[in-house]
C-alpha cells in the first residue's frame, strides 16, 4: 500500500478519470483549501472523521459566523473530497480503510433559483442598444465594447439558456443558418453530451450578424465563434474565456442596477418554459440538456393565485 500526498492523489485521480482541465482545477482548489486548514505537511492518510467535522465547524456559515461558506459550498467540497478518498482507498493509494468524508454533508435550504424579471431584461437590452448606437455614431468605444457583439451574446443566452462553458466551445462551423440549427458540442457540456438545438426566430438576426462579421474577419470553421477578441479594439487575448464573459455581465449589472449572469438567463428560460400552458417537460429537458428530469422539475413553481382560488373555493363550515 502506498501513502500518496494530496496533490499526487489528485493527479492520479485526474489521469484515471480523464478529467477535463476545468474539473482538475476544481478538485485542486478544494484540496488546496483543505490543506490550508490541515497544514501543508498533512497527508490524506492522517485525516480522521473528527478532523473533517472540526473543519466543517470552522468554515461553515452560522448566525455567529455569517461570513462562512454556505451549506451548498460545503456539500460541494464533500463531494469532491469523498470521490478522491474513494479512489485512493480502492486503489490502495491511501493508508486508511474508511473514508472520513462519508456522511458529513449537511442539509441545505431549498431556495428558489435566482432568475430574472422581464423588466430587467428589457432594461439590459436598452442599455446595450444605447452603447451600440453611441459606437456607431461616434466611432468610439463605449463602456461595453463592442456593443453589437455583447448584444448577440446576451440574446444567445436569453433564447437558448446554454451554459457558459458550452457557448465558449461553439465553433464557426457549428452554426447552420440555412437549417436554423446549431451544434452544442460535448467538449463544453457539463453532461458530456452533444446536442443539436434550433435557432429561434428572435435569435436568428443576431446570429446572422455574428456569422457575417466572422466571415468578414476570416474565421475558419474550427475557430471559436463567440470570441470578442477578434472584433474588438480593446481586447487582445487569443480566445475568449470565462472571465471576459463574467466581466461583461458585471459591468452590465452595474449599469442596469440588477444582477445579470448566464445562469440567471438559463433559469429564466427554464421557468418560462415550465410556466407555459403548453409546457412539455421532455422538450424543456432537451433544451436545457438535463440528464435527470428531476432537475427540470425544479423549474415547476407553485402558482400562488391557483392556491388562493383553491383555498377560497372551500365550502364554509
Amino acid at each position: 500500500m502506498y501513502d500518496v500526498s494530496f496533490l499526487e492523489l489528485v493527479s492520479r485521480y485526474a489521469a484515471d478519470k480523464h478529467l477535463r482541465p476545468k474539473s482538475v482545477s476544481t478538485y485542486t482548489a478544494v484540496v488546496r483549501l483543505f490543506r490550508r486548514y490541515l497544514g501543508h505537511e498533512a497527508y490524506p492518510s492522517m485525516v480522521t472523521r473528527p478532523m473533517v467535522i472540526e473543519w466543517r465547524t470552522a468554515i461553515i456559515r452560522t448566525p455567529a459566523r455569517p461570513d462562512g461558506i454556505t451549506e451548498a459550498s460545503w456539500n460541494n467540497y464533500v463531494r469532491h473530497l469523498k470521490a478522491l478518498y474513494n479512489f485512493g482507498i480502492k486503489h490502495q493509494l491511501i493508508a486508511c480503510a474508511h473514508n472520513p468524508f462519508l456522511e458529513v454533508s449537511v442539509k441545505q435550504p431549498k431556495a428558489p433559483k435566482k432568475s430574472l424579471q422581464p423588466l430587467q431584461i428589457r432594461y439590459a437590452r436598452e442599455v446595450l442598444e444605447v452603447c451600440r448606437r453611441f459606437e456607431t455614431a461616434y466611432d468610439e468605444c463605449s463602456k461595453i465594447h463592442p456593443a453589437w457583439f455583447w448584444q448577440v451574446l446576451m440574446e444567445t443566452f436569453f433564447y437558448t439558456g446554454i451554459r457558459l462553458n458550452q457557448l465558449l466551445h461553439i465553433q464557426a462551423g457549428d452554426v447552420n443558418l440555412k437549417k436554423r440549427i446549431f451544434r452544442a458540442s460535448a467538449a463544453g457540456s457539463k453532461t458530456h453530451s452533444e446536442s443539436i438545438l434550433p435557432i429561434p426566430d428572435g435569435l436568428y438576426p443576431h446570429l446572422y450578424t455574428l456569422i457575417v462579421a466572422a466571415h468578414n474577419s476570416g474565421f475558419k470553421r474550427q475557430d471559436q465563434l463567440f470570441n470578442v477578441n477578434r472584433f474588438s479594439h480593446r481586447h487582445r487575448r487569443t480566445d475568449m474565456d470565462t472571465w471576459q464573459v463574467e466581466h461583461f455581465f458585471q459591468v452590465l449589472s452595474e449599469m442596469t442596477g440588477c444582477k445579470l449572469s448566464p445562469h440567471r438567463f438559463r433559469h429564466f428560460l427554464g421557468t418560462s418554459l415550465m410556466e407555459s400552458p403548453e409546457r412539455n417537460i421532455h422538450l424543456t429537458q432537451n433544451i436545457l440538456n438535463h440528464t435527470d428530469i428531476r432537475t427540470t422539475m425544479e423549474y415547476v413553481h407553485p402558482d400562488v393565485e391557483a392556491m388562493r382560488r383553491a383555498l377560497n373555493a372551500r365550502p364554509p363550515v
